[in-house]
Parts: C-alpha cells; structure tokens; sequence
C-alpha cells in the first residue's frame, strides 16, 4: 500500500537529515529525493520525466543552491502540504526566469500553463502582480506569487493602517517615498519588499 506523500517526505527528511536543523549535512541524494517527491503530487503528471528533470537541476547546481532550495522546501511544508509544492518545485535550481520545459512553468491552482510545444506560458511576476493591473490573461507564477504572500504577510501585520488596500487586496504598491504604505514597507518590510521588487521579468 502508498503512503500518503507527507508520510514518504517525512521518511526522506529524516533520513537525509533535515529533521533537527541539520539541512547542511544533506548530500546530493537527498536534495534529489526531496525534490522528486514533488512530482508525486497532483498536476505534476504533466511533466515529461519530472523526477529525472529535477535530478538533473539538483546535480548540476551549486551548493548554495540547493541549500535555497531546501530552505524553501521546509518553509513552505513542502514535506507535507501538496498546495505548496509547485512554489517549491519551482525553486529548484534552473527556473530563474523563462526556460524551455514543462517542469519551469507558473501554474494556475493545481493547473501547470505548459503549451503543447512543451514551453511555458507567460507568468507574472511579484513586481508585476505587486504594481501592475493584470490583464486577466496571463499567470502568476509560482515563486512571484510566493514572495508576494511573504510581503503581504509582513505588511498586513507591522503596516496594517498604512497598507489598507495593500492587504484588502484593492490597491496596487508603488515606489513612490510620498506613499505612505511603501514608506512603511521601506521601513518594516525592507527585505520581502526588495526581494518583490527585484522579481521584474
């Protein structure tokens, strides 16, 4: 009988390590177990080869990679909760920016945005979703969608009286220094926000 994906993750984080603090000891192996337990949750079937493509990102990656890599993993729960596990399937080294293959494309709920060509569709960035009215047309992607939750979540609670809209999901942020929720982002928030504002396609 299959076990349940969080009961086979948490097997292959305590087997490699990651339980306790130690992820610096993971070795190779592990980052690729980690990675391919992804593929096993639902919409990831459209992957051609999705264990083998993550496999090979992890091998060919450096170490400070992997490490990003699996500090996401754990801060999403990616051992335990398929709903986040296209934001850190996407983390893993070889998705910075558009590439060729299914296995880098923004997904839209349980939906990977993969064309027929096996190329992906346009996704949003935090930048773009963060400043920019969306046109109804195009994706978020994942990780964009992963770092505006983060700011998001600091704004809504440290800049809740400035950043009214902001959290309500009714206004756009803006760079302007005048602005007064950006001002408390500058202030309260500064690292979710340069890592959102830096998310520009």
């Amino acid at each position: 009988m299959k076990r349940p994906l969080g009961v086979r993750i948490a097997a292959i984080l305590v087997a490699f390590g990651l339980v306790g603090g130690c992820a610096t000891v993971l070795d190779l192996e592990g980052y690729q177990d980690a990675a391919a337990a992804l593929c096993t949750c639902p919409g990831f079937e459209q992957v051609t080869s999705c264990a083998t493509r993550a496999q090979a990102r992890i091998t060919a990656a450096s170490e400070a990679e992997r490490t990003a890599f699996l500090d996401t993993f754990e801060k999403k729960q990616c051992g335990t909760i398929c709903e986040h596990a296209a934001e850190c399937y996407a983390a893993i080294p070889g998705c910075n920016g558009e590439k060729p293959g299914c296995e880098c494309c923004p997904w839209n709920d349980s939906v990977l945005m993969c064309s027929t060509s096996d190329t992906c569709q346009t996704c949003r960035t935090c930048f773009q979703i963060a400043t920019e009215q969306g046109d109804g047309m195009t994706y978020e992607c994942a990780s964009g969608r992963g770092r505006l939750k983060e700011l998001r979540d600091c704004a809504c609670t440290v800049c809740t009286n400035d950043c009214t809209g902001f959290c309500q999901n009714i206004e756009l942020l803006t760079a302007d220094p005048q602005d007064t929720c950006h001002t408390c982002l500058e202030q309260n928030c500064k690292a979710p926000l340069d890592t959102c504002f830096g998310d520009k396609p």
